[in-house]
């Protein structure tokens, strides 16, 4: 019998046997959400950007016909970090708090937030002392040094060197003309494996095989980070800085799939979304749809 009422914001699509992500305590994903985007010099409202991913995450069927199974794992969401606005030293603490939490879980997803939280996200597991491999998605290379203020630019020249021989870092998606020169010099001097953009145009065996020299190095930990502005303007617009001539969906699926069953990473961020400049959430969409593959091909290379 069809109900009269039905709970506010639901579906007109009444499908009693369709299954979504299910929620469970403890459940084996843990989500995070980091509204922080103080660190950003271009489009800001980052710090929105969470709960507009969660939206799409969470709406999702669980079944895969391409892998002919269902993600069948209890997704935990711890809420969002209590950003203190403006000020960096309480808000990146209460990151990495909130991070040693979620590692607590075989798996813990991060929905930025700008690309500066990565550097606070990654803390509890370099704090243990062991190797983290790290692979980046992004168009740029976010190793600058700014005379003053802050950047999200700046964070993974921060976190190596703060931590210098304990990260092995991998980048793929690198643009021509949005990066200052010396920052190629900064990647070379800190053994930072880069893969451009124009080198995956072709083939993405490029990626592929930067993939695999990352899990040669045998880390402890790996991690995954998502810079959405790596993905081509026109099917990611709502982002702090676009990129028009950017990786498309496919590729980065393909990437993004045999590096989470490869590396099997301990967590996964995605960043820089910004939904006020989005055109119908497009970008926020395609995000909750790389994540739930990533975390499918994660317990999926768990299992060997």
């Amino acid at each position: 019998m069809l109900r009269i009422f039905v709970p506010p914001g639901s579906s007109l699509m009444r499908d009693s046997k369709q299954v979504k992500i299910k929620f469970g305590s403890p459940g084996k994903v843990a989500i995070v959400g980091v509204p922080w985007d103080w660190s950003t010099s271009g489009r800001p409202g980052a710090r929105f950007a969470p709960q507009t991913i969660r939206r799409y995450l969470f709406s999702l069927s669980i079944y895969s016909p391409s892998r002919k199974e269902a993600l069948d794992v209890e997704f935990e969401d711890l809420g969002d970090v209590a950003i203190a606005p403006g000020d960096p030293k309480i808000s990146f603490s209460r990151i990495a708090e909130a991070a040693s939490e979620a590692y607590k879980r075989p798996l813990a997803v991060f929905l930025g937030g700008d690309h500066s939280i990565t550097r606070w996200t990654l803390e509890p597991l370099l704090k243990e002392g062991k190797l983290l491999g790290l692979l980046v998605l992004d168009a740029h290379y976010d190793m600058r040094t700014v005379e003053e203020g802050m950047t999200s630019g700046s964070w993974l020249w921060d976190l190596l060197t703060a931590y210098g021989d304990k990260v092995r870092a991998t980048v793929i998606g690198i643009q021509d003309y949005m990066n200052p020169g010396y920052l190629a010099e900064r990647a070379k001097e800190k053994k930072v494996d880069i893969v451009t953009r124009d080198e995956i145009v072709e083939s993405l065996e490029p990626a592929f095989e930067a993939i695999d020299r990352l899990k040669a190095v045998g880390a402890d930990y790996y991690y995954i980070s998502i810079d959405m502005d790596h993905l081509c303007e026109a099917c990611a617009p709502g982002v702090n800085s676009p990129s028009p001539l950017g990786m498309t969906p496919i590729e980065s699926y393909r990437i993004i799939k045999y590096a989470a069953r490869s590396l099997v990473p301990k967590g996964i961020d995605v960043t820089e979304i910004t939904p006020a400049h989005d055109l119908n959430d497009m970008t926020s969409r395609l995000a909750a749809f790389l994540i739930a593959h990533a975390i499918h091909e994660v317990f999926l290379g768990a299992k060997g």
